[in-house]
């Protein structure tokens, strides 16, 4: 349960923020702050590196310049808070990094794991970055528009030259950083096996074109291990092992039989939690 940081708010404010660290509930917890540094290519609002390829004149809009951000999410940082960043265009996502390395070198390294959600584009030049910085690479693969023939205005936003670097999950993977997958419901369906059909799914939307479809066995950790592992949680959940939370999910088919177009349509049996059966019979 994230403290949003609006571009309205105060230092000051954000003890509420602070605050927050106390809520320490087996399913809602506080600890982490959010931005949104910019809005959606559909709407042009995405922050870009260069201008959008069917709006010349725009490069879209920031809700931060880096000297906001730095200065309220800084002041998160020293208070121990986890920061989360929303940023759909390149520039969001440069500008965020920038930030992340300002704040790291004002206040010094710690165990932050900050992360910046959607990256839907990245330039090449900030791809190693989060490695480097020890940010997350928070996606949702269900965003991404599945072939040029969809009814999606996305891929004439960003246009051809920067395709191969839209929804970029196997470059960024490649490149080392922490990969988390989600839903970003409630603006998307909550349903896993969406986002597991569209990593496994993806083609390419043009010849010559890298593929960055992904495996089941580079999918599946985002939605467990991996997804603990950014929430702190890697000692409680995310594995099935000896000590951790018995959170298990029966499905009616296995994923490792399941032809990867079938894959959208698996559906859980039941569900576990804690040990506790929360669905099904």
């Amino acid at each position: 349960m994230p403290y949003h940081v609006t571009p309205a708010a105060t230092l000051e404010m954000l003890a509420a923020a602070a605050e927050m660290q106390s809520v320490r509930g087996a399913f809602v917890r506080g600890g982490a702050a959010k931005f949104f540094m910019d809005g959606v290519l559909e709407s042009y609002t995405a922050l870009l590196v260069t201008p959008y390829a069917d709006a010349p004149h725009t490069r879209g809009d920031a809700l931060f310049s880096l000297e906001h951000f730095i200065r309220m999410a800084s002041a998160c940082d020293r208070m121990g808070l986890q920061v989360a960043v929303h940023c759909c265009g390149d520039g969001a996502v440069r500008r965020a990094l920038d930030g992340f390395a300002e704040i790291r070198r004002l206040n010094g390294p710690r165990d932050s794991r900050h992360r910046i959600e959607h990256i839907e584009l990245i330039a090449p030049s900030d791809l190693q970055r989060f490695r480097k910085l020890g940010v997350i690479a928070s996606m949702q693969t269900a965003h991404c528009p599945p072939d040029m023939l969809a009814t999606d205005v996305w891929p004439a936003r960003a246009g051809h030259d920067r395709w191969p670097l839209s929804f970029a999950w196997r470059a960024l993977r490649t490149c080392g950083a922490h990969f988390v997958n989600g839903s970003d419901w409630s603006v998307a369906p909550f349903n896993p096996m969406l986002g597991l059909d569209a990593g496994l799914n993806r083609l390419p939307w043009a010849p010559g074109q890298p593929n960055d479809h992904l495996t089941l066995y580079q999918l599946l950790p985002g939605y467990t291990r991996d997804a603990a592992w950014a929430e702190f949680k890697e000692h409680e959940k995310g594995r099935i092992c000896s000590g951790l939370l018995a959170d298990l999910v029966l499905l009616d088919a296995d994923l490792e039989q399941t032809t990867p177009e079938l894959v959208k349509n698996v559906r859980p049996v039941m569900t576990i939690v804690d040990g506790r059966i929360v669905h099904g019979a």
